[in-house]
């Protein structure tokens, strides 16, 4: 069996190996698992972007929760856990930091952190860093940024979106002292496009109805791929910070589950994926909301 490495998810160069933090970490970036890491263990269900059936609707096409349902401020920490393994795995924490121009274009800066915790980085460290740059309009981002450290290996992605294509460059480094990879492409994208970070936020923006199944293009891994989605209602979950809370529950193409709550917010409160070494739970620790 092929061995798939955290860093093919990443879409950056492989190294060929896996390990179980760095990975369980990464997963969190919810569009990752919709790649390669699936389709190691199964036929994937991930198409082609222009590849829809008469049943799924396009998301770009939902109706948005509300005119700006996302708040600046908002701060969100994740605990990651595995099942087999006794401590905390890391955490993550995704921050909606503030609104700009970009490009001319209104704007959300969001940002999200996921590392290993302080006693499994002495097994093993591992951080990721991603940014995007959301259309307040549309929900669609105008710019990616990842940066990703996995022990000695280090790799850069930028992602520019633009009408019908997205300029995308990757840069990384098997070693500090090793020269660096570099690989730029042009794609062509189709309405809607999302990146790893901003297809959380939105999902979020969209009014999501049980019982229905919808789909967006997502880039990964420098292509652009067709993830599908299904909603169902939740059950009443408490959560810190919120309370009770009632949610749905939104599956993907590969069989993650993400818990968001039942009102205009939607805000993931619990992730869950059975992955090679178990199953994978991220829990919402804490909200704040930053000035």
């Amino acid at each position: 069996m092929q061995t798939i490495s955290i860093l093919d998810v990443a879409g950056v160069d492989s190294v060929n190996y896996v390990k179980c933090l760095s990975l369980i970490l990464f997963l969190l970036g919810v569009g990752s698992p919709l790649s390669q890491v699936a389709s190691d263990e199964s036929k994937s269900s991930v198409q082609p972007a222009n590849n829809p059936t008469q049943l799924e609707i396009p998301l770009v096409n939902v109706e948005n929760v509300a005119a700006q349902p996302l708040i600046v401020g908002e701060k969100l920490t994740y605990k990651i856990k595995v099942s087999w393994v006794p401590v905390t795995a890391g955490k993550r924490v995704d921050y909606i930091e503030k609104k700009l121009l970009l490009n001319r274009k209104s704007a959300y800066h969001i940002t999200s952190e996921a590392k290993t915790s302080s006693v499994a980085a002495r097994i093993y460290r591992f951080q990721n860093r991603q940014s995007t740059f959301l259309n307040t309009k549309g929900f669609h981002p105008i710019s990616f940024r990842n940066q990703l450290q996995d022990k000695k290996y280090s790799a850069r992605v930028e992602i520019n979106f633009n009408d019908g294509k997205a300029d995308y460059e990757k840069i990384s480094q098997n070693k500090p002292n090793e020269a660096e990879k570099r690989d730029k492409k042009e794609l062509e994208i189709p309405l809607g496009t999302q990146d790893e970070l901003s297809m959380i936020y939105f999902l979020r923006c969209k009014k999501l109805e049980p019982g229905k199944t919808y789909f967006f293009p997502l880039i990964i891994k420098a292509k652009v791929l067709k993830v599908t989605i299904s909603v169902e209602r939740g059950e009443v979950l408490k959560v810190k910070g919120l309370g009770r809370v009632k949610t749905l529950v939104v599956t993907t193409s590969h069989g993650y589950r993400l818990w968001l709550t039942d009102n205009r917010r939607h805000i993931p409160v619990r992730i869950e994926a059975e992955v090679k070494m178990g199953k994978m739970k991220a829990n919402l620790e804490k909200i704040e909301f930053v000035k």
